[in-house]
């Protein structure tokens, strides 16, 4: 028998890992997880495979074999995930069905108390309320995208886990607020909304002391601009909805992880919830993915030119972008992201200018979520914080004025022409 064929996909991948490794980025979101690729006949591009189980002429290929079923591994999605562990540089890497899965996915497998075939009357012992002494806490930073805001504060306080909310860019109070029964931190950076840079190396040093994990969501950089494993986060969400997949046709997230914990995602907690990848969604953000650097540079470049605009108008009263040397954590910004993303946060003087400039706009399209080729603006408190209560959004600093902006692969000039004449009206 040839010996290529006695290899199991994990053998293989191994050695393909070696192969990726040895690229640089822009080889790699092109090559990695795809080429070459054990199964697809010779096809330049890898098929879809729109299935729910596989079979084989005998036990021994079975058990040799990697795929099973669909709820658990497919080939579509298997390489996405290889593509985005070389990517990120981790060692493995799980694509689900959103980002809040992902989220919710990693978090869940963090705070886990592995308990397997126990009997329902020995199950009392982990309730929480049995121990409340030791009931576990999660940090998050005071200001992060609204959906995993819910999840942590209005989910998971019913599942017996304490959120805590603390200013992460503050070492001292983020040091503080950890303590034994701290299971991890969450950060986003740049945060969601108000792009605020939090540091990630010193943070992750800080919950390491203790024991904990730290989990980065770095959705608005991508790893073409941040590599969160490389400073020292346990692991990595994406949104790969947004930049990744960079054309607003597919939803999907990734967990980047070490392989052990990834494992125990899979083959646990989403073959028990279910939150699975279609093939087809796989398909289309392979496609994205291969030209990720290049819309990146382009994002940023435009971004720049456009938040240069901006600070300098006399009707926008604040401008923040981790490019401008005015953001408070540019600094950090700097050491810890190749390039500063194609977001931004602007604030006018007034709810009333704020109604009409949104609705002055005529080339720049108004609508939720971000990472396009197509440029979207969000008026904050009334798209993404709409069911926030007042408090909500002022502990956040969302003010009543700030308006969140995606910049997309358009040319500047355009873009900037059609704020300037909404402004002008104002």
């Amino acid at each position: 028998m040839d010996e290529e064929k006695k290899k199991t996909m994990d053998q293989i991948y191994k050695e393909l890992r070696k192969v990726w490794d040895n690229q640089n980025f822009d080889s790699q979101q092109i090559r990695a997880g795809e080429d070459p690729y054990p199964s697809t006949e010779n096809s330049l591009r890898l098929p879809i495979y729109a299935t729910k189980s596989y079979v084989y002429s005998s036990m021994t290929e079975l058990l040799k074999k990697h795929y099973f079923y669909s709820r658990t591994e497919n080939p579509t999605l298997y390489a996405l995930d290889k593509k985005l562990a070389t990517l990120h540089g981790g060692e493995d890497a799980l694509s689900v069905a959103s980002g809040m899965a992902a989220i919710h996915l990693v978090s869940s497998s963090v705070l886990q108390k592995r308990i397997k075939r126990i009997k329902p009357k020995k199950l009392e012992k982990y309730y929480p309320q049995r121990h409340p002494e030791q009931i576990p806490n999660i940090i998050m930073h005071k200001n992060l995208y609204t959906g995993t805001y819910r999840l942590f504060m209005n989910l998971y306080p019913q599942m017996g886990i304490e959120p805590r909310i603390v200013d992460m860019r503050n070492l001292d109070a983020l040091e503080d607020a950890i303590d034994d029964q701290t299971k991890l931190i969450f950060i986003e950076t740049p945060a969601n909304p108000t792009i605020e840079i939090i540091d990630i190396e010193k943070c992750s040093e800080l919950i390491h002391e203790r024991g904990g994990k730290s989990i980065v969501d770095n959705t608005f950089a991508s790893p073409a601009l941040q590599k969160p494993l490389e400073l020292g986060a346990d692991f990595v969400v994406e949104s790969l909805t947004k930049y990744i997949n960079g054309h607003g046709d597919a939803l999907g997230g990734a967990i980047i992880g070490p392989k052990n914990e990834l494992q125990n995602i899979r083959y646990f907690w989403m073959e028990l919830q279910g939150p699975i990848l279609s093939p087809f969604n796989a398909w289309l953000i392979l496609r994205g993915c291969r030209t990720l650097s290049m819309r990146m540079e382009r994002h940023c470049k435009t971004a720049m030119e456009v938040a240069q605009f901006l600070k300098n108008h006399p009707k926008v009263v604040e401008v923040v972008y981790p490019g401008l040397k005015s953001h408070p954590e540019h600094e950090i910004a700097k050491k810890q992201m190749k390039n500063f993303g194609g977001m931004i946060g602007f604030e006018l003087e007034s709810m009333e200018a704020s109604y009409k400039f949104i609705d002055l706009l005529k080339f720049i399209k108004v609508g939720v979520s971000l990472g396009d080729t197509t440029s979207l603006i969000e008026y904050t408190a009334v798209m993404t914080g709409f069911d926030l209560a007042g408090w909500e959004k002022r502990s956040m600093n969302m003010s009543d004025t700030h308006f969140r902006f995606s910049i997309g692969l358009e040319d500047p000039d355009d873009l900037i022409r059609d704020l300037e004449q909404a402004l002008s009206q104002i």
